[in-house]
């Protein structure tokens, strides 16, 4: 199957994790792209302009790409050395880009996302950055998932440290995380936040929760 690249940081992440998944990569003007591969991603820019062609691109970079999906490497579910987020039945498909950004980020394993919402959606694909090229980005039933869950929730006990094998489950934006993967719960923690602040994007509190994790581990 093959997904639209949007914008000259996704067809970037895809060449520079996936490139032999790019299919084509099309440039508003050469000298434009050759500029700004040359400032931002000197390490891709011989790849973008091996591939590109002129023509038409409405996005605000000048650049846009096709690429095939990834084969689904589906073993982070079980086994994995650095922690696997799960969302449970998220929402909204700029939020869920988003977590896969900061996952990629931080050196998550993976990301598996349960519930209605296609993690391939292109607006999550957009969220991301192309960044789903960086790791295994799943659909999945909770069943499916194995390991120490870790459920993120505000009325949870306060985080201490998060194992490298944990599965970090972070709800929907309005009704958290579903009976089912609480009742499964090794632990649940909530992020410190002052008085009179009660919850945090679902982004931004699973971004929290990573780099507690990444700090947290010998240089």
């Amino acid at each position: 199957m093959t997904v639209l690249l949007e914008g000259f940081h996704a067809v970037k992440h895809a060449l520079r994790f996936a490139p032999d998944l790019v299919e084509a990569v099309l440039v508003r003007d050469l000298d434009e792209a050759r500029g700004l591969a040359g400032r931002l991603a000197p390490d891709i820019t011989e790849q973008l302009l091996g591939r590109a062609v002129v023509g038409t691109v409405d996005h605000p970079t000048g650049v846009r790409g096709t690429a095939r999906r990834p084969v689904e490497d589906r073993s982070v579910l079980a086994r994995r050395d650095t922690p696997l987020v799960l969302l449970d039945d998220p929402r909204h498909p700029g939020n869920a880009g988003a977590v896969v950004r900061v996952a990629a980020a931080a050196g998550a394993s993976g990301v598996a996302v349960t519930g209605r919402l296609d993690p391939w959606h292109p607006a999550v694909l957009r969220g991301s950055a192309g960044l789903h090229y960086a790791l295994p980005v799943l659909a999945v039933d909770a069943s499916e998932v194995s390991g120490p869950l870790l459920v993120l929730d505000a009325d949870g006990d306060d985080l201490t440290t998060v194992g490298d094998d944990a599965v970090l489950v972070v709800g929907s934006e309005r009704a958290g995380v579903g009976p089912e993967l609480r009742a499964r719960a090794d632990g649940v923690v909530r992020l410190p936040m002052r008085d009179g602040v009660s919850s945090l994007n679902l982004a931004t509190a699973t971004a929290a929760v990573l780099y507690a994790w990444r700090l947290g581990r010998p240089a």
